[in-house]
């Protein structure tokens, strides 16, 4: 599931028009698929969707509508800019080694995300 759509891509770097929409249509799933992996629990990245009453939103399944935490979609955006610019991987983006292993997302998307990542310690 992609976890940001084109168009809040395309505002997030500032694209207009659809020049760049072939390189989004592979990055985003590719990127929202990398970010759901380093929470190492797809179900952190979403919540439950509040209605107008401030109550959880169902479905015709009264089952809870879930959508992607904000922190969850910015940390997306982040990650998509940060290889936008870097398309090559030349840019020094990221996680210092001293931080531990397991860190395959820029600095930027790993602060957001770090408070979500379910822990592997035992």
């Amino acid at each position: 599931m992609n976890l940001v759509t084109i168009d809040e891509a395309r505002a997030h770097l500032r694209i207009d028009g659809d020049i760049d929409d072939a390189w989004l249509s592979s990055a985003i799933p590719a990127i929202s698929q990398a970010v759901l992996l380093w929470l190492k629990d797809e179900a952190r990245a979403y919540q439950p969707e509040i209605d107008s009453n401030g109550d959880v939103a169902v479905d015709s399944n009264d089952e809870p509508v879930l959508m992607v935490r904000p922190i969850v979609r910015m940390a997306t955006l982040v990650e998509l800019a940060t290889l936008y610019r870097y398309r090559e991987g030349e840019g020094n983006t990221g996680v210092p080694q001293h931080w531990g292993h397991g860190y395959t997302l820029s600095v930027g998307a790993t602060a957001l995300l770090t408070p979500l990542r379910k822990s592997t310690v035992v």
